[in-house]
């Protein structure tokens, strides 16, 4: 059963305006709202949040608590003296009080917080501050080193991450959640301990979104959840109400354990519903409470991209801060690589610089579609183990490091399931290091297959990979008893369904 909500305003709340109604008539899981220490004329800010969890708890509503405004204020002061924008360590990120969340909680219905956009935040070096003061470009989110060396940089902050995360819960957050606008750190935060959460529609592709996360989550054992974003770019609305639609169902289908709807002031209009509120409470009418037998614990992928996150998706230009934030880090030819790869089992359709449509190039020129050909795909970190690898038939390799247990793994389902394997020849076993030769080699090894080359873009790897690749213009996606087929809709923003039984 997967739970549905949709994203709301704590003044539309706190006032039960129509924002905050009208989208509850045929009932929703939870609240997934944007929350504040401001006081908004209560007490303090603690008795605020005890009406947020009670207002949700009269309409038998779980509270999701989301932070975005830390990402704009340079700094903010609450009641009890505590900045909750910049920290010990001289950074800016969220510093939350246990108090809040103790509030937040009254009736026992706070179901977990989310850090908005913290991937962002952590990239771009805070580049949200700009809105908040046109005086500010950025403060680091975590401490940056003094190297030029990705690997040190990022297993520094992974550190930090998982430190920052077992304070946020110890604080009270029965769970803890980013929101992603790019695709990357969703496995640092599931080491850490967060929920991954992607965006759907927005400037990626769903199921592409969806396949960097599911990796995650089937890595370290997570939930998933989706934000359903109805922003484009600086569009709002800026996706259809039949769009829509289709990504709720594209998250019920994948076995998304959570989704909600960004958000209220999209869904209704003037006092009224909107077609998307309307689209909005259909689904939830069809789906709320639905039973489903599977979960994204269940996906088995067949294709797998193993890379070590350095924060790079494409970005340049306005975007770049460089890597982790870190302007003494720039990406490299191995930072890229996973990108490529992506766009070489695509049939070409994900684009090889980015696939997410914010990269400032021709890339901003795309036409938007939220769904694009992927046959059963699934990205995992360096460090992924032989059971979550062990559905695959494809796998790629990529990055500026794999670990040397994976790396083992890796081999073993080379050697005994008759894995196919492309690897940049930094990662081929050493004993076959002396064959590698040429545009593209390739070695056998028991049952299964290395390819090796230094071009994930070259015609002749496509060719070799097509009989991975499935049918272009489908989704395929399949879990444990069942494979479910989509075909995309011509414009790309929906799709129909079909469900195969396993035997």
């Amino acid at each position: 059963m997967m739970r549905v909500g949709f994203n709301v305003f704590e003044w539309q709340m706190l006032e039960r305006l129509p924002e905050f109604s009208l989208p509850l008539q045929n009932g929703a899981d939870f609240l997934f709202c944007h929350t504040s220490p401001e006081k908004l004329g209560f007490a303090d800010e603690y008795e605020k949040a005890a009406r947020l969890s009670g207002i949700a708890a009269e309409h038998g509503a779980d509270l999701i608590a989301n932070f975005e405004f830390q990402n704009a204020a340079e700094a903010f002061v609450g009641s009890e003296g505590r900045d909750w924008c910049r920290t010990p360590d001289g950074c800016h990120r969220l510093d939350p009080d246990p108090a809040f969340f103790a509030a937040l909680n009254d009736k026992g219905n706070l179901y977990g917080v989310a850090y908005d956009e913290f991937e962002y935040a952590i990239s771009a070096r805070n580049l949200s501050l700009w809105w908040g003061s046109k005086l500010r470009f950025g403060a680091h989110a975590f401490p940056p080193l003094k190297t030029r060396d990705a690997y040190a940089q990022g297993e520094t902050f992974s550190a930090a991450l998982e430190a920052y995360v077992k304070d946020v819960k110890a604080m009270g957050a029965p769970r803890f959640a980013g929101e992603h606008v790019f695709p990357i750190l969703f496995h640092a935060f599931a080491r850490a301990g967060m929920v991954p959460n992607f965006k759907s529609m927005k400037e990626s592709c769903t199921n592409l979104a969806f396949a960097v996360a599911a990796g995650a989550a089937l890595e370290y054992g997570t939930e998933l959840w989706t934000c359903v974003d109805l922003w484009y770019r600086q569009s709002f609305p800026g996706h259809s109400a039949e769009e829509l639609y289709a990504n709720l169902v594209f998250a019920y289908l994948s076995g998304v354990d959570l989704a909600y709807v960004e958000s209220a002031p999209a869904l209704v209009k003037d006092g009224k519903l909107t077609d998307r509120g309307e689209a909005f409470l259909r689904f939830v009418k069809e789906y709320k409470g639905k039973e489903r037998d599977y979960r994204i614990a269940d996906y088995r992928p067949e294709i797998g991209i193993l890379r070590y996150d350095d924060t790079y998706w494409g970005q340049n230009l306005f975007w770049d801060r460089g890597l982790y934030g870190n302007g003494r880090l720039r990406p490299d030819a191995r930072s890229k690589e996973w990108i490529e790869a992506v766009d070489a089992v695509t049939f070409g359709e994900s684009g090889r610089a980015s696939f997410n449509l914010n990269r400032i190039d021709r890339t901003l020129l795309q036409k938007h579609r939220s769904f694009c050909s992927m046959n059963a795909l699934a990205v995992f970190d360096d460090r992924v183990r032989k059971a979550a690898l062990s559905s695959l038939k494809l796998a790629f390799l990529c990055g500026v490091r794999i670990s040397p247990e994976t790396l083992s793994d890796v081999s073993l389902l080379v050697r005994e399931n008759g894995l196919t394997v492309v690897t940049p020849k930094r990662f081929v076993p050493e004993r076959f290091s002396r064959l590698t030769a040429g545009e593209l080699t390739q070695i056998g090894d028991g049952k299964g297959t290395w390819i090796v080359t230094d071009d994930f873009t070259s015609p002749a790897l496509r060719r070799r990979i097509a009989p991975f690749l499935g049918e272009r213009g489908t989704v395929r996606l399949p879990f444990a008893d069942r494979e479910l087929v989509l075909r995309i809709a011509p414009d790309g923003d929906g799709f129909s369904c079909r469900v195969n039984q396993k035997s």
